[in-house]
């Protein structure tokens, strides 16, 4: 095998024609099933003279967590990348993070090398005008990364700011920049399996009206919009990171428009923070992580710590960071809470659609003793068809959905939600909280962050004593289910969220004009 690397970094010396989709079938099929171990061995004994696969050797070194990765080696072959390939690979080490993989590598000076490419790229094809006095407060732009469906969280989010704004007063108009790495951005080697972010093809449509609540569509002579929980909402979607005439008619849209307020929801984007180098904008991301944007207004879904102080100070932020929580509206439903204790199986839900990487040994131990001491315990997992490595003693009780639109309703039909230990989450886990249902998490990650310390369980042992109290105390099991029917009224309280949003950005930006 190693020959063939050999014979692979002659093909990808410059100025010769890659073997892209050959080298990808390699790793897919040949190098990725190797042990960690060996792959670390063969890569040490691998030294490759082409740019492109001294990239490819040290991104798994840093994904292997292995002590042979050369960071002052890897940073500046970052550097040296065309602006898509930078966000090709900054996107996967990103991407890895969820998973728990990267975790030691400081993604922001990556993502600032990043960041000055595309504005420096584009800086002679288009200008943005700073905001020209108080700007125009009758419109608000959202500008997001993806748009999806009525199934995805983010999508969810950006319409739930849009409509609040809408109910104030405001004309919310969304545009989708889909600023995501692409298939078509594959050309770099890079480990499998790769990350390709979701770009919906019939959003670029034009005079159609999407309507999320029935999933369909049909002509709109007025221009494209989207409806979702009855309402209707401007919309385009469009490519301006790799498309130039879509960055100049964006900028030149802004500029004619001069709107007070810009928001950006979602994770970090280029061309989001092209706009923001010249004139204001609100960076509002879908997680509860410390998110900084260079050029945009961060915004932090909790309360800022003194560690997160010392990371702004590190980067030198130059704008404060707002903390505001992250308003949940649910997808409409009409189930009720049909689970009860005295039920003869006992049903555990797990929801998400990245499971098959987040449900780790440690998990799935968790499960396991849940098992050994429930023997009548069921596991509905919405989101994967298949996990590896499962536990054979848990594939006879064990549900794998799939991707689901009615989720909800099978939610309903549950004793208890797990929450691995992971980002993301948080719709499911409201949904379950707005039925009654308890959610058992660690103290880690999006769902810990939006639900508290009443749903912390760091243990098995506690988990499980939780579980025995809910099931035999029905005093218990009735305070339990005011907690959570509480916590999920304050979590979709959007009104009085992003209103307190809104006053402290405009009171910045009175403060701090542009």
């Amino acid at each position: 095998m190693l020959y063939i690397l050999q014979n692979y970094d002659l093909q990808y010396q410059p100025n010769c024609l890659w073997p892209v989709g050959e080298f990808h079938a390699y790793e897919t099929l040949q190098f990725e099933p190797l042990p960690s171990a060996e792959k670390i061995a063969l890569l040490q004994q691998f030294q490759p003279t082409s740019p492109a696969l001294q990239l490819w050797q040290q991104l798994h070194f840093i994904l292997l967590g292995a002590d042979a990765a050369d960071f002052a080696l890897f940073t500046r072959l970052f550097s040296e990348l065309p602006f898509l390939q930078q966000n090709m690979v900054y996107s996967q080490l990103m991407r890895s993070t969820f998973i728990g993989k990267a975790v030691g590598l400081d993604l922001a000076p990556l993502y600032r090398l990043t960041i000055e490419s595309f504005c420096r790229e584009n800086a002679e094809r288009c200008q943005v005008l700073p905001l020209q006095g108080s700007g125009n407060e009758e419109f608000a732009v959202f500008i997001t990364n993806q748009f999806v469906s009525s199934l995805h969280g983010p999508t969810l989010t950006v319409l739930n700011y849009a409509s609040a704004l809408k109910h104030i007063g405001m004309h919310p108009i969304v545009i989708c920049t889909t600023s995501v790495a692409k298939s078509a951005h594959l050309v770099y080697p890079l480990p499998t399996p790769v990350f390709f972010g979701t770009v919906r093809d019939e959003y670029f449509a034009s005079n159609t009206l999407f309507d999320l609540d029935l999933n369909q569509t049909q002509p709109n002579p007025g221009g494209s919009a989207v409806k979702c929980w009855g309402q209707q909402f401007d919309f385009m979607q469009t490519t301006p990171m790799d498309d130039p005439a879509h960055l100049i008619d964006l900028v030149n849209f802004i500029n004619q428009l001069n709107p007070r307020f810009i928001i950006g929801v979602g994770g970090l984007n280029p061309v989001l923070e092209f706009i923001a180098k010249a004139r204001p904008v609100l960076s509002v991301p879908c997680v509860t992580s410390l998110v900084l944007p260079i050029y945009a207004v961060p915004v932090l879904h909790r309360d800022l710590t003194a560690h997160d102080q010392q990371r702004v100070e590190s980067l030198g932020i130059q704008h404060p960071v707002l903390s505001s929580r992250l308003p949940f509206r649910l997808r409409p439903f009409d189930c009720v809470k049909s689970s009860r204790v005295d039920d003869k199986v006992l049903k555990f839900v797990v929801v998400g659609y990245r499971l098959e990487d987040e449900i780790r040994g440690e998990f799935m131990q968790t499960m396991l003793c849940i098992k050994q001491q429930y023997p009548q315990a069921s596991f509905i997992l919405i989101g994967p068809t298949a996990i590896a490595d499962y536990p054979a003693a848990l594939e006879h009780c064990t549900l794998f959905t799939g991707r689901i639109s009615n989720a909800i309703d099978l939610i309903a039909d549950c004793h208890f939600m797990l929450n691995p230990k992971r980002q993301g989450g948080g719709t499911s886990a409201v949904e379950a909280l707005s039925l009654g249902i308890p959610v058992l998490t660690q103290a880690f990650g999006d769902v810990y962050q939006y639900i508290g310390d009443p749903f912390v369980f760091e243990t098995d042992a506690e988990r499980l004593e939780f579980i025995s109290q809910y099931l035999t105390n029905p005093e218990f099991a009735a305070a339990y289910q005011d907690i959570c029917l509480e916590t999920a009224a304050q979590a979709t309280d959007t009104a009085a969220i992003v209103q307190e949003l809104l006053l402290t950005y405009d009171a910045y930006l009175q403060e701090y004009p542009a």
